[in-house]
């Protein structure tokens, strides 16, 4: 995962989408390849705005986000930093986060922002998700969606549910209307038709098992 901040702005995704975003930025153009969960960007007025990437399109949610962070006593050395504890119970999960003011900056990993310093290291308590720091760089390519080609959609939370569960029912809706072209091979290089029916039943399968997103109570209830 790659935290890149900036006059103001902050912006949290994986490394794959940084690098993919970097080479359009220069003129590469192909799908918005994109993760699922991660991608969101804090602007100037601490508004953040996430989007998620399903077939060919990007979709933009963008919502006022309150956290209300419990600063505790204790204080640890982490990854050569003075360091101290916070704790935060948001969307179903709790969480323990470890911030620094050796790096005085109010950012952190995804959403998770407003400490007096960097947020170096944060899990939940189901240890499904733990975000730890890995080190600091000065240089990198900024990213503007607006000139990147992508189609942005603005949508509500409501219009995001539906349009997730509308992946779920037909993942490949873009291609099996003609709207989105792609070849398909097998290992041996040769061009083969693709399996609709099979391909759908895989990704379903993997969505009802992987179900378990970083805002636990935003959880899509699969068919």
């Amino acid at each position: 995962m790659v935290l890149l901040v900036q006059d103001g702005e902050s912006r949290f995704c994986t490394e794959k989408q940084y690098q993919v975003d970097s080479l359009r930025s220069i003129g590469f153009h192909g799908f918005a390849v994109g993760d699922y969960v991660f991608d969101a960007v804090k602007d100037k007025q601490d508004r953040i705005s996430k989007y998620y990437y399903m077939s060919a399109d990007v979709y933009k949610l963008t919502e006022s986000i309150q956290l209300d962070w419990k600063i505790e006593k204790e204080v640890a050395k982490k990854y050569g930093y003075n360091c101290q504890k916070a704790t935060l119970s948001y969307k179903g999960r709790i969480w323990e986060a470890w911030f620094t003011q050796d790096i005085p900056m109010q950012e952190g990993p995804y959403i998770f922002k407003g400490l007096p310093g960097l947020i170096v290291e944060m899990e939940d308590k189901s240890h499904s998700y733990k975000f730890s720091f890995s080190g600091l760089k000065k240089d990198f390519q900024k990213m503007n969606f607006v000139s990147l080609g992508f189609k942005l959609v603005n949508v509500s939370r409501n219009n995001l549910k539906k349009l997730m569960l509308d992946y779920y029912n037909d993942p490949f809706r873009e291609m099996t209307s003609g709207n989105v072209r792609a070849k398909f091979k097998d290992e041996k290089g040769n061009e083969i038709e693709p399996n609709f029916r099979e391909m759908t039943k895989n990704i379903q399968t993997s969505l009802k098992k992987n179900n378990n997103p970083i805002e636990l109570s935003e959880a899509i209830k699969y068919p």
